[in-house]
């Protein structure tokens, strides 16, 4: 029986001579995997609608077990992603991390179009006007928007409204995060907390913008680069604690 799903490929894996097995993320069925027979021949048409960072409509044989690919028509291919190195590295770098936390073969529309909408912005970002940000922070802060709303919509939402552990507002100054209490500590009961990172308050004001508002709208924000690399760690730590 043949099957049509709406689909973004994050990663290819060779098996055998010339078939692939793709890991690809479905509005359908959520995160399944789909075996392409003699795509990595000379003559084979499939290939380049498959590519990982493609959104594409995917149409699959399946019985028991995994499908096989029928057919793939190419909707989004992110050449401006796909030329530039660097925008290249933030995406892959968060398919990585979205494949640790997305696991199972479960529908999960709003899923689905985060990481359409994280796409759609990384490509403005690289095909768009020069944004001057040090670094080339203009990938970062999108990537680590989409890993903070990733988190929010799999039921790990990071408290930074007050403190997440007696509830009492946040203030400027010494605050910290703890990866175990889900969120951000207020001085007093970070002395209580062994796995804390210090958090600066800059970073605090960068995760509530991630989690109030569309990746679209945050793509321009700018910021110091020590603050990026405080959400980065802080990002990772978050990960972890989750998956292990």
């Amino acid at each position: 029986m043949e099957y049509k799903y709406n689909a973004i490929v994050l990663n290819k894996i060779d098996t055998g001579e010339t078939d692939r097995v793709y890991v690809i993320y479905t509005q359908e069925a959520g995160r399944i995997l789909a075996r392409a027979i003699g795509v990595k021949k000379p003559n084979a048409k499939l290939a380049g609608n498959l590519e990982p960072i493609t959104y594409c409509e995917i149409f699959l044989a399946k019985g028991k077990g995994r499908g096989n690919v029928t057919g793939a028509i190419a909707v989004e291919n992110f050449l401006a992603i796909k030329e530039n190195v660097e925008a290249l590295e933030k995406v892959f770098s968060a398919f990585k991390i979205f494949s640790r936390l997305v696991t199972q073969e479960e529908k999960d529309e709003k899923i689905f179009q985060l990481l359409l909408d994280y796409l759609l912005a990384m490509e403005k970002q690289a095909g768009g006007e020069k944004i001057e940000l040090k670094d080339n922070l203009k990938f970062d802060i999108p990537t680590l928007g989409f890993i903070f709303k990733l988190l929010q919509s799999l039921g790990y939402k990071q408290e930074v409204k007050k403190c997440a552990v007696c509830s009492a507002k946040l203030t400027s100054g010494e605050n910290y995060f703890s990866a175990e209490f889900g969120g951000i500590l207020c001085p007093i009961c970070a002395k209580h907390s062994k796995n804390k990172i210090r958090i600066t308050d800059e970073a605090v004001k960068f995760i509530r913008i991630f989690l109030d508002n569309k990746i679209e709208n945050i793509g321009k924000i700018k910021s110091e680069n020590k603050n990026i690399h405080n959400l980065k760690i802080i990002a990772q730590e978050a990960v972890r604690w989750i998956v292990g």
